[in-house]
């Protein structure tokens, strides 16, 4: 037995359930860029908080709707300013919980919580005993 054991895979969607979590993403986001709050309504992209490349999976609280593409616009931003963009919440470390980070949104004018049924908070939530 391993004194670590192996992580489980981040969460993975296609279809309709990636068509739900996109919809529950851009609801949220009021159809505006997370970071500087321009109107999308083409042109923008679904941002992986945490990459996929640091095993971040599809859930919604892991997800904010950016104008631009990975190397365009704010989310070119973020991937071309992994510090700054961390300091916001839109970068997340491989060991953080999407859940536990606030984003510094444009659209709200604050820091918020994401969950993953698609609402944003300004109270941090609260962990199981």
């Amino acid at each position: 037995m391993s004194a670590h054991p192996k992580p489980l895979p981040p969460l993975r969607m296609a279809g309709m359930l990636m068509a739900e979590r996109c919809a529950l993403i851009d609801a949220r986001e009021k159809q505006r860029c997370a970071r500087c709050g321009v109107v999308i309504w083409s042109g923008g992209s679904r941002h992986h908080r945490k990459f996929k490349s640091r095993r971040g999976g599809d859930e919604v609280s892991n997800a904010v709707l950016l104008c631009g593409s990975g190397t365009t616009g704010c989310h070119g931003w973020v991937h071309a300013n992994p510090v700054s963009a961390r300091m916001v919440g839109l970068a997340l470390l491989a060991t953080d919980n999407p859940l536990l980070v606030p984003v510094r949104h444009a659209v709200y004018g604050c820091d918020v919580w994401l969950d993953d049924a698609g609402n944003a908070s300004v109270t941090p939530p609260r962990l199981a005993a």
